[in-house]
């Protein structure tokens, strides 16, 4: 699809306008206004809607704000005398008020008989690649002031939460407000706010706890992606709220990178375009398999050899490299720590302000060995991002394999609660086990580890922690029994093999190759 209008056509996968054929000279930032003040036509954009989704929350002054509306107008020959395309609504905000054509298909003439893009943002599209969505107010079901009051702030905190996620694009509160106390029907909502995505929900209040539904539903299809109910007791409501809004964004967010994926990998030909090639591989990482995490690194090199500077290509192509030497597919060694870390410095370098770079630069100096520089790094992840729920699962498992058992227990315990249906949580349960282990609990050891083993039956690093955890609680035979379960998961596995692992301290290492002695595993 295609916008036009007078005789300018826009390109979003490009990231192009367009006068007649030639290019015209916009930068990034100007781009995303003019595409939201065009995609939003209908209505007024305020100073509320335009920071939150060009700024994506971020404070600004009103010069940068009145600076950034110019350069629009005068990149589409517009002034704020003329106002012929974009106008000042007094007191309310700005509007683009030119007539727009929408065409679809191959490359159509534009009005001047040039060929613009093959492609645009349509109602339902995300603004320049990310997904859209728009959180309905909470309801409160009890008719009870105090309760709705938290249920307006639980809305509100929810979409600041979401906010702040640089990969979506999320409807700004001031514009959902308007919202409150209607009967809504999702798919109207998601077409009149031109998302794809929507989040509603409801909380309510009995016999000392409080109880909160949400579902993430596709706007246009009304399909329910996901959906969870989070009982709490009802404790100080800020504490309250903060702890519901992590377990939204949290689930949220990996559910929406699931759900992209695999939309794009349902398209009837190959995805060619990078964005597309990225979405497919975030779900790849997210699946963990095998052939999926082989896809995965194929897909993210065809992605860097398209454009050499993207970020996210670097960090999912070092995410896709870390976790077949951490599932054991390929060899954790000097050179796959070299290349990760590589991978992982340019993600930084070129994505500063996402948290998922700052988080596979951990891994990069988990891998390294390097636990005081992971930790800074998920730090910073957990700073972008408070409700990011791999940063706290991974800082738990840096932290088990750096000797803090307590620490690593409390984060991982974290991630669970706040995103427990997330795919990747069979780590957090490794970490769990590894530190149990480590604390000398060898039953709560194996009860983490025994999840491990059920859900990722070929992983190494699990059946380790089972087959240690069994042998130290005496129960030889078992132990026997998966440890030649896990020589045929990694046949050449010996107890020199924990030479090669990110043991912070040689006691601890030790202490596993204590156990695995026991269940009979050859030494070298």
């Amino acid at each position: 699809m295609v916008y036009n209008f007078e005789n300018y056509s826009l390109d979003v996968d490009r990231q192009e306008l367009r006068r007649g054929s030639d290019l015209v000279t916009i930068e990034p930032q100007v781009l995303d206004l003019l595409l939201y003040l065009i995609r939003n036509r209908e209505r007024v954009a305020t100073k509320d809607d335009l920071i939150a989704h060009v700024w994506h929350g971020r404070i600004v002054s009103e010069s940068t704000l009145t600076s950034r509306i110019t350069a629009a107008r005068q990149a589409i020959g517009d002034s704020g005398e003329n106002q012929r395309l974009i106008r000042t609504i007094a007191r309310k905000g700005i509007r683009f008020v030119g007539e727009v054509r929408e065409s679809e298909g191959a490359p159509s003439a534009s009005p001047s008989g040039a060929t613009p893009a093959e492609s645009a943002l349509s109602v339902g599209q995300p603004l320049s690649g990310r997904p859209s969505i728009a959180v309905l107010p909470f309801e409160a079901m009890a008719g009870d002031a105090e309760l709705e009051s938290f249920a307006d702030g639980l809305t509100e905190d929810i979409i600041t939460g979401l906010s702040r996620i640089k990969a979506l694009w999320v409807i700004a509160p001031s514009t959902m407000l308007t919202y409150k106390g209607r009967a809504v029907d999702v798919r109207a909502t998601g077409k009149e706010l031109g998302v794809q995505y929507v989040v509603n929900g409801s909380v309510r209040k009995a016999q000392g706890r409080l109880r909160m539904t949400a579902q993430l539903v596709e706007a246009e299809t009304g399909y329910h992606i996901w959906a969870a109910k989070i009982d709490r007791a009802s404790a100080d409501p800020f504490e309250l709220q903060d702890d519901l809004t992590q377990c939204v964004v949290a689930s949220v967010q990996v559910q929406l990178i699931v759900s992209e994926g695999k939309a794009v990998a349902g398209k009837a030909k190959p995805a060619a375009r990078v964005g597309d090639l990225l979405a497919r591989s975030r779900e790849r990482l997210y699946q963990a398999t095998p052939d999926g995490l082989r896809e995965l690194v194929l897909l993210t090199e065809n992605a860097l050899a398209l454009d050499p500077s993207n970020g996210e290509a670097c960090r999912l192509l070092a995410a896709g490299l870390w976790h077949q030497a951490y599932r054991g597919f390929i060899a954790w060694d000097r050179a796959a720590a070299d290349r990760v870390m590589s991978l992982a410095q340019r993600a930084v370098v070129a994505e500063d302000a996402d948290e998922y770079s700052h988080w596979m630069l951990a891994l990069a100096h988990l891998m390294a060995c390097q636990h005081d520089r992971a930790i800074v790094s998920l730090r910073r992840a957990l700073d972008i991002n408070p409700s990011f729920s791999l940063g706290y699962g991974t800082l738990g498992t840096v932290l088990a394999w750096g000797g803090d058992a307590e620490e690593s227990i409390a984060n991982n315990e974290l991630a669970l609660r706040i995103n427990p249906g997330d795919p990747l949580n069979p780590h957090r349960y490794f970490g769990l086990a590894l530190a149990h282990y480590l604390a000398s609990r060898y039953a709560k050891a194996l009860e983490n580890a025994a999840p491990v083993v059920q859900l990722r039956p070929d992983w190494w690093l699990g059946l380790i922690m089972y087959v240690v955890s069994l042998a130290q609680l005496g129960r030889a035979a078992e132990a026997r029994a998966a440890c030649l379960d896990l020589r045929r998961a990694k046949p050449d596995m010996t107890v020199a093999s924990l030479n090669a692992l990110p043991f912070a301290k040689a006691t601890d290492r030790d202490h596993v190759a204590d156990g695995l002695r026991k269940a009979g595993l050859p030494e070298v």
